[in-house]
């Protein structure tokens, strides 16, 4: 606009200068000119707004940010994916320790749910490895279920502050306990050649890995709070 302001302005001259003859074009020549400047003007101005409003509508390729987090955390695990497929459509809070406890709750669920389905087997209710299962796998969930009160116990006390070399060693033991246990399950199986079916199989083979994820976040926690705080 000021372009065109500015060759408006060529059309008031005094009565001085009409009389120097002039090189500037023909009052139709300037209008034509006049319009066409406005024309390209106009475009440049679709052209800007154009970009712009791409760069804001296009779709971004970055994870979530509160995904980040937790996939740093579930690389320190030997089972990555399995422990971000667990956690990540319930995690709230992206610190480690609000990690940890996900990990045990959800993990405890899952392991508790394998004992009940080791007690629902009807067509081998007496086979002494089904049934060794079915309590070993109850074992196994009462261990987490203790680490997860140890920590929200320790947390109400302490605050922050909670996360103590004793506390980061106790837990790591409950959840060794119940690996024990699923260990334990699986070895039992195997020696009776007792055969179950899929649906447990792969309960199993998730809630072992869950405890192991479990495990892993907590002998790194430390490490992770470096990382992440």
């Amino acid at each position: 606009m000021e372009s065109i302001n500015t060759l408006k302005g060529y059309g008031k001259v005094s009565d001085q200068e009409n009389q120097i003859p002039s090189s500037l074009p023909k009052p139709s020549s300037r209008k034509t000119l006049i319009a066409t400047i406005s024309i390209v003007s106009f475009l440049l101005i679709l052209a800007v707004v154009a970009l712009t409003a791409g760069a804001f509508t296009r779709p971004s390729h970055n994870p979530p940010v509160s995904s980040k987090p937790l996939k740093i955390v579930c690389a320190v695990t030997r089972y990555p994916q399995t422990c971000f497929d667990a956690l990540s459509s319930s995690l709230n809070e992206s610190d480690p320790e609000s990690i940890l406890e996900l990990s045990l709750r959800i993990t405890s669920e899952k392991v508790s749910t394998l004992s009940m389905s080791f007690r629902s087997i009807d067509d081998m209710p007496e086979e002494p490895a089904v049934k060794d299962c079915a309590k070993l796998y109850a074992d196994a969930a009462s261990q987490l279920n203790e680490t997860l009160l140890e920590i929200q116990t320790e947390k109400k006390k302490k605050g922050g502050n909670w996360m103590t070399e004793k506390v980061v060693g106790d837990v790591k033991s409950w959840i060794s306990a119940a690996m024990t246990d699923g260990e334990t399950c699986s070895d039992g199986l195997e020696e009776m050649g007792t055969v179950v079916g899929n649906d447990i199989k792969n309960e199993m083979v998730t809630a072992n890995q869950m405890m192991s994820v479990c495990l892993a976040i907590a002998s790194q926690i430390k490490k992770l709070l470096l990382i992440l705080h």
